[in-house]
């Protein structure tokens, strides 16, 4: 019996919950001119900055771009989003599916799910919401 996917799974689920319940606070506390709760969103606008990168080259390259950055940003970002949100969560599912003998690997998958559904639904309603945005930033 295989430990570590157990391991994983509480790893991912406890960063998905960290997460959605930081994320609503992060514009609240700053030091200096750093906002310390949204470093816990960092790995999420790396993904996003990514996806969107990606997406932009995909509009360009089919010819669908209307002639200028910002039209293309914005028409993309939405789509963005779900990438950074969906693509870990299916990434790990995938594994768990994968590897053979992986004990209550529906529970696994079931709570990894859950989680990212959860923090999912608090990022789309925290980046309509607020006037931080932390997912606008492109890293690369």
């Amino acid at each position: 019996m295989r430990r570590w996917p157990a391991i994983v799974c509480i790893c991912a689920c406890s960063y998905y919950a960290i997460s959605a319940l930081t994320l609503p606070f992060a514009n609240a506390i700053w030091v200096g001119e750093l906002a310390p709760l949204a470093f816990i969103q960092l790995p999420k606008a790396i993904t996003k900055s990514l996806a969107h990168d990606t997406l932009m080259s995909v509009v360009n390259a089919l010819g669908m771009s209307q002639g200028s950055f910002s039209p293309d940003y914005l028409a993309t970002h939405n789509w963005a989003m779900g990438v950074m949100m969906a693509a870990p969560a299916l990434l790990l599912v995938s594994v768990f599916m994968l590897v053979r003998r992986v004990s209550h690997r529906g529970t696994l998958i079931a709570m990894v799910l859950i989680f990212a559904s959860i923090d999912a639904i608090v990022t789309f309603w925290f980046d309509n919401a607020f006037h931080l945005k932390l997912f606008n930033a492109s890293y690369f």
